[in-house]
This record gives C-alpha cells, sequence and structure tokens, in this order.
C-alpha cells in the first residue's frame, strides 16, 4: 500500500473513531441534548461509524507495503 494512501487512511479513521466516541460519550452524559428525539439511531450509527472506522484503522495498519523488499526466508 502506497505511503500517502496509508496516511490518509489513517488519519480518516482515526478521527471517526475519536468523533464518534467523544458523540457517544456527550449523548451519555447529557442524553437528548446531541441528537433530539432520535437518541436511538443516532447512537446506532455512532457506534457503526466507530466500528468501521477501527477496521479501517486495523486493516490499514496490517496490510503489506509494495516497497519491494524481501522478507527474510522469501525467494
Amino acid at each position: 500500500m502506497d505511503p500517502a494512501v496509508r496516511f490518509w487512511l489513517l488519519i480518516l479513521s482515526l478521527a471517526g473513531t475519536l468523533s464518534a466516541a467523544v458523540l457517544l460519550v456527550i449523548s451519555a452524559f447529557l442524553p437528548g441534548s446531541l441528537f433530539g428525539t432520535t437518541d436511538t439511531l443516532a447512537y446506532i450509527v455512532s457506534i457503526f461509524v466507530a466500528l468501521i472506522s477501527l477496521g479501517v484503522l486495523v486493516w490499514s495498519l496490517t496490510a503489506d507495503t509494495d516497497t519491494g523488499s524481501a522478507r527474510p526466508g522469501a525467494r
């Protein structure tokens, strides 16, 4: 994976994860202040955003790079 793509995936997934986590924490301490009457749907969407962002983060950090360097034991 290209280092620039990996960098932006890292930044976007961290931003998505942190924003969803902050949104859930604020809504837990101040119920109804952020979402109004759509609390349940907003919670579910926030959780999905956080999980998808974490999945992208893990995938981007574990993906192989295309640098062409040989791994130990590879031919």
